[in-house]
C-alpha cells in the first residue's frame, strides 16, 4: 500500500536548526544528511526537537484561519465574526461553516506534519546512545518531543475529533483512530512528558529556554484535555488517567517555587497594550492613554503566567498574525489621533458581542469595577455608543471618537477585543514620527508594520487556568479568589459551579477558551447557549444599523447538533486516502455547510 500522502509533506532532511528557541524560524536545510548521518550529536538531537516547534511557529505566518486558537474565539459567543464580505472564512466559522470543500487542507498538512517530526525526532534521539548526551539532555528531548506530539494530537483531536493515529514514521493508509485510543495516545505522551523532562526545568527567560516546553506545561494540559475529554464524553477518567492523578499535576505545576510559574501582579500586564512605547513612559513622558492613566507597565513576551505558549523572539523570522486579524481598522488602515494608541491596521475579523458586554457590565459579582473588564473590552465611537447602548450609561469610552471603516466593516458592534490589538508607537518623546507598530521600537529590524511587525506570543495556557481547573476539581474558592482579588473584586464565600464559571469566562474573555468550555459544560446544548447569547445583538453592516442574524435553516444551534462543534476534515485527504477516511458530520452536503457570498442575511 502507499504511504500516507498528508506525511509526504514533512521531509525528515528538512528539519530546522536554530542555536536558541527563541530564534525557531531561522532554519537550515541539511541536504546532505541521511539517516545514516543524521542524527549524530546532541545538536543534531536539540535540531530534530526544534524542528517540531517550527512547525507551530509557522502556523502563525501564514493563513490565520488555520489556528485552532482563533477558531475558537470566533465560534464562541464572545466575539461575533467580521471583517470584510471578502473574510469568508471568519464568517463562516463563526456560524460553524466551512468557505470551501478544502479549507483545512493546509492545516492537516501541518498538523501531520508536527507530528511526523515529533515520530522522528523520538525514535531517532531513543535509538542514540546515552553517552552522547550531556548530563539528563537526553531525556529532556525525548520529553519535549512527546509534548510536542501530545500537543498536535490535542489540536486535532478538538479539531477533528478522529483521523488516523501515526505514532511512527512508518505509517500506511488506515481509518480514523477511535477516540478512546486518541485520548490514550495524548495522555501516554503527556504522562511520559511529565516524567522524562527534567524538574529543573520551569519558568524561564534564559536564552534556549524561554518558550520551551516543561514538564509543568505538560501538567497543565493533561488538566486541558483531561476536562474537556471527561465534560464532553461524560467520563470519570480518561482511558485510565483518573482525577486524583490530574490534581496531582496541577497541584505539581502551582507549586510556584518548584514550577516558577506564577500570576503577574496585574493581568493587564500581561498584553501589548500595556507597552511603554504606547503609553510613552519610554520616553519619560506620559502620551495620555487609558494604560498610561491606569500606571500599567508589560511584562513582555514569555510572562512567568504564560505556561504554554507560542513564543516569538525580537531577533527571529517569525511573527504572530492574531493581532491583524483580530486588529481594527480604520479606511487608511494606519494610526491616527482617533485611533492611538492602536495601529488600526487590522482586519477587524471579530466584533465583541455586545450582549455579553452587557451581562458582563451588569453582573453583580463583577461589572466595571472587574479591572479585566476595560482591560478586556475597547469601546469606540462614543457618541453612537450612548445612542444604541443605553445600558452602558455614560461609563468610559477609550476611543470616543474612532469611527471604523463602514463600507468594509461587516458584524461591527463597536466593541473590539483588546489583547491581541496591534499597537502603535511615537518614535521618540516629542511625538515627532508616529509608528504603526511599537515592536519597531523593541528592535529597529523589526518591521514597522501593523501585520508583519506583530511579535507578541499566542498564550495557550495562563497560570491563572491552572489555579481554575484545579478549583473545578476540587470545589474549592482557592484560584478564584486569588484573582478575584487582583482583579479589584471582593472574595466568593464558597464555591459553586456556576461562579467557576463565571470565572473563567471573565478571566479569558475572547482568548479562545470559551468555545471549549461551554462543549464539555454542555456537550449536547452548547450550541443553543450560543445562539442564544450571540441573537440579537446590535451589529452594523457596512455602516448600516441591524441586529445579528442566524442563517435561515442553519442556525448556530442547528449547525452544534450536526457537527458537536467539531470541523470538516478536508475533502481531498479523503480522495487520498483510497476510501478509508470518512467525512465528519454535518459536512457531508455542501448545501448544508457551505458559506458563499450573499448567505448573509442583512
Amino acid at each position: 500500500m502507499k504511504k500516507i500522502v498528508y506525511i509526504l509533506i514533512a521531509c525528515i532532511f528538512a528539519v530546522a536548526s536554530c542555536d536558541k528557541i527563541d530564534s525557531l524560524l531561522d532554519t537550515k536545510n541539511y541536504q546532505k544528511a541521511d539517516t545514516s548521518s543524521f542524527p549524530q550529536t546532541e545538536k543534531d538531537a536539540e535540531q530534530l526537537v526544534n524542528s517540531a516547534y517550527s512547525t507551530m511557529h509557522s502556523l502563525y505566518g501564514g493563513s490565520i484561519f488555520r489556528i485552532n486558537l482563533f477558531r475558537r474565539m470566533i465560534a464562541s459567543d464572545d466575539l461575533y465574526g467580521g471583517g470584510s464580505t471578502s473574510s469568508k472564512e471568519t464568517t463562516a466559522a463563526d456560524r460553524l461553516l466551512a468557505p470551501s470543500m478544502d479549507e483545512d487542507n493546509s492545516p492537516w498538512k501541518s498538523y501531520y506534519n508536527g507530528i511526523f517530526r515529533c515520530n522522528f525526532a523520538l525514535e531517532a534521539i531513543s535509538a542514540m546512545d546515552d553517552d552522547l548526551f550531556t548530563g539528563d539532555n537526553k531525556n529532556w528531548y525525548l520529553g519535549q518531543a512527546h509534548f510536542m506530539r501530545a500537543f498536535w494530537l490535542w489540536e486535532m483531536a478538538e479539531r477533528y475529533e478522529c483521523f488516523p493515529l501515526t505514532l511512527s514514521t512508518e505509517v500506511e493508509n488506515m481509518p480514523k483512530a477511535t477516540v478512546d485510543e486518541i485520548y490514550k495516545a495524548i495522555g501516554d505522551d503527556l504522562v511520559k512528558a511529565i516524567e522524562l523532562i527534567p524538574a529543573k526545568y520551569g519558568y524561564s527567560r534564559d536564552n534556549n529556554l524561554a518558550g520551551r516546553a516543561t514538564k509543568y506545561a505538560a501538567e497543565a494540559l493533561m488538566g486541558r484535555v483531561w476536562l474537556f475529554y471527561t465534560g464532553f464524553y461524560k467520563k470519570s477518567d480518561m482511558v485510565g488517567i483518573t482525577k486524583s492523578q490530574v490534581i496531582a499535576w496541577l497541584e505539581d505545576c502551582a507549586n510556584t517555587s518548584v514550577s516558577k510559574f506564577d500570576l503577574e501582579n496585574d493581568q493587564r500586564e500581561i498584553w501589548m497594550y500595556s507597552n511603554e512605547w504606547s503609553s510613552g513612559f519610554k520616553y519619560d513622558t506620559d502620551f495620555d492613554t487609558w494604560a498610561s492613566r491606569e500606571k500599567l507597565h508589560w511584562v513582555g513576551n514569555h510572562s512567568k503566567e504564560t505556561v504554554w505558549g507560542v513564543h516569538f523572539s525580537y531577533t527571529g523570522n517569525g511573527y504572530n498574525r492574531l493581532p491583524e486579524w483580530l486588529g481594527f481598522r480604520n479606511s487608511s488602515q494606519t494610526p491616527n489621533k482617533d485611533s492611538y494608541p492602536y495601529s488600526a491596521g487590522g482586519n477587524g475579523n471579530a466584533s465583541v458581542n455586545p450582549n455579553f458586554v452587557k451581562e458582563w457590565y451588569e453582573d453583580p459579582d463583577y461589572g466595571p469595577t472587574d479591572k479585566r473588564f476595560y482591560g478586556t473590552i475597547l469601546t469606540t465611537n462614543e457618541a453612537k455608543i450612548r445612542q444604541v447602548y443605553p445600558w452602558y450609561g455614560d461609563s468610559y469610552v477609550e476611543l470616543p471618537n474612532f469611527k471604523g471603516h463602514d463600507s468594509k466593516e461587516i458584524e461591527r458592534t463597536l466593541f473590539y477585543t483588546k489583547k491581541y490589538q496591534a499597537m502603535a508607537a511615537y518614535d521618540d518623546g516629542t511625538k515627532s514620527n508616529l509608528l504603526r507598530n511599537f515592536f519597531n521600537k523593541v528592535n529597529g529590524a523589526i518591521s514597522n508594520n501593523a501585520k508583519s511587525g506583530n511579535k507578541c506570543d499566542a498564550i495557550y495556557i495562563r497560570f491563572a487556568d491552572v489555579l481554575l481547573m484545579l478549583d473545578e476539581l476540587k470545589e474549592t474558592t482557592t484560584g478564584m479568589n486569588r484573582l478575584r482579588a487582583r482583579a479589584g473584586l471582593a472574595p466568593y464565600s464558597g464555591y459553586t459551579l456556576e461562579r467557576l464559571q463565571k470565572e473563567r469566562r471573565y478571566e479569558f474573555a475572547t482568548e479562545g477558551m470559551r468555545f471549549n468550555d461551554l462543549r464539555r459544560w454542555y456537550p449536547e446544548t452548547a450550541g443553543e447557549i450560543i445562539q442564544r447569547n450571540q441573537d440579537g445583538g446590535y451589529i452594523e453592516f457596512k455602516g448600516k444599523p441591524s441586529t445579528y442574524q442566524e442563517l435561515p435553516g442553519r442556525s448556530f444551534a442547528q449547525r452544534y447538533a450536526l457537527t458537536r462543534g467539531f470541523w470538516m476534515i478536508p475533502q481531498e485527504q479523503i480522495g487520498l486516502q483510497e476510501g478509508m477516511l470518512t467525512q465528519n458530520k454535518g459536512f457531508e452536503d455542501q448545501d448544508n455547510y457551505l458559506f458563499v457570498d450573499g448567505d448573509l442575511p442583512y
